[in-house]
């Protein structure tokens, strides 16, 4: 019985031998590399693999990102809060014979629309442009574009 165990044990031995022989041979680059690649160099290969690394402070750029983002919306409203107190009041005249594109130049010198192709679109879809009135029009800039063509085509008290 002695023998058998040490023939076994010796079996055991050749062949753990022969695998590390054929392990260390055949993918040397492997078994004797020192290489050690660098945070960045792996977090890039991982990326390009198609995988996202979280980050550990993600949260913390979360919320400050969300802090951004309240503070710019309320600059925006203080900003549209003094936009909307400063209203320039002007008295335009529109004589007889004036072309729609002369009128919208003179309602954009007096600073009444702050978008002339969006009023355009606005009269040319409702076909409100031959319907202007001749006459004296006392209007503002806080005026909402169909305010402005109400009063001008005379369809609401000035």
């Amino acid at each position: 019985m002695k023998q058998i165990i040490r023939a076994f044990s010796l079996g055991l031995l050749v062949a753990a031998v022969i695998i590390g022989v054929i392990f260390y041979v055949e993918k040397p680059e492997q078994a004797q590399s020192t290489y050690t690649p660098t945070i960045n160099e792996s977090i890039k290969k991982i990326e390009d693999d198609g995988y996202y690394v979280y980050e550990e402070d993600l949260e913390a750029k979360v919320d400050q990102l969300e802090q951004e983002i309240e503070d710019s919306q309320q600059n925006t409203s203080e900003l549209e809060q003094t936009d909307e107190t400063v209203v320039e009041e002007a008295t335009i005249m529109i004589e007889s014979g004036m072309t729609f594109p002369e009128i919208v130049d003179l309602l954009d010198e007096n600073e009444l629309i702050s978008d002339e192709d969006a009023f355009v679109t606005y009269m040319e879809e409702n076909e409100l442009s031959t319907f202007i009135q001749t006459g004296e029009f006392n209007l503002n800039s806080g005026m909402s574009v169909e305010e402005l063509v109400n009063t001008l085509t005379r369809q609401t008290e000035e």
